[in-house]
C-alpha cells in the first residue's frame, strides 16, 4: 500500500507543477492582454494548451491510482480526501503536502484564468461599443441605452469603401 502512496504522490506533485506553469503562462498572458501585445499572445496560447494536453494523462494516471487505491481498501472510489484519510500513518504526510500543493495550485490557477476571462470580457465590450459607435457615425444616440429611430445614413466602413 505504500508503494501506491509513494506512486499517488509522485503524481500529485507533477500534476501541481504542471497547474503551477499553466500559472505563470496565465500571469504572462495577463501582463500581454494589459499591454496590447497580442501579436505576442497565440505563442503564449500554444504554450498553454501543450500544458493542459500534457495534464490529460496526468490526470488519468492520478484517478487510477486513486481507484487502485480504492479497491486494496475496499470500496468502489475514493476521493483525495477520503484516500487521506484511509493513508497508512507513515505515508500520511508526504501524501497531506501533495493534496495540498495540488490544490493551492489549481485555485491558483483558477483565480488567475479568472482574471483573465474579466480583462478579455472588458475587451470585447470596448471593442463592440466601438464599432456600434463607429457603425452610427459617432452620434451621441448610438449609444444610448433606449431605443431610437434608425436612420439610413451609411455606415463609416460603407462611407469609406
Amino acid at each position: 500500500m505504500n508503494d501506491l502512496i509513494q506512486k499517488l504522490v509522485f503524481c500529485l506533485n507533477e500534476e501541481a507543477a504542471r497547474y503551477r506553469a499553466l500559472l505563470t503562462l496565465a500571469e504572462n498572458q495577463k501582463e500581454l492582454l494589459m499591454a496590447g501585445k497580442t501579436d505576442v499572445l497565440p505563442e503564449n496560447v500554444r504554450l498553454e494548451e501543450k500544458e493542459v494536453f500534457a495534464l490529460g494523462p496526468i490526470i488519468g494516471r492520478r484517478n487510477e491510482l486513486l481507484g487502485d487505491f480504492a479497491k486494496t481498501c475496499g470500496v468502489k472510489t475514493l476521493s483525495l480526501t477520503e484516500a487521506l484519510q484511509k493513508a497508512p500513518l507513515e505515508s500520511i504526510e508526504d501524501f497531506k503536502k501533495a493534496v495540498i500543493e495540488l490544490v493551492q495550485s489549481a485555485k491558483k490557477l483558477e483565480e488567475a484564468n479568472q482574471s483573465n476571462e474579466v480583462l478579455l470580457q472588458n475587451a470585447l465590450s470596448y471593442v463592440n461599443f466601438t464599432l456600434k459607435v463607429i457603425a452610427n457615425g459617432g452620434k451621441k444616440k448610438a449609444f444610448s441605452p433606449s431605443p431610437s429611430k434608425e436612420e439610413n445614413n451609411p455606415s463609416f466602413v460603407n462611407r469609406v469603401v
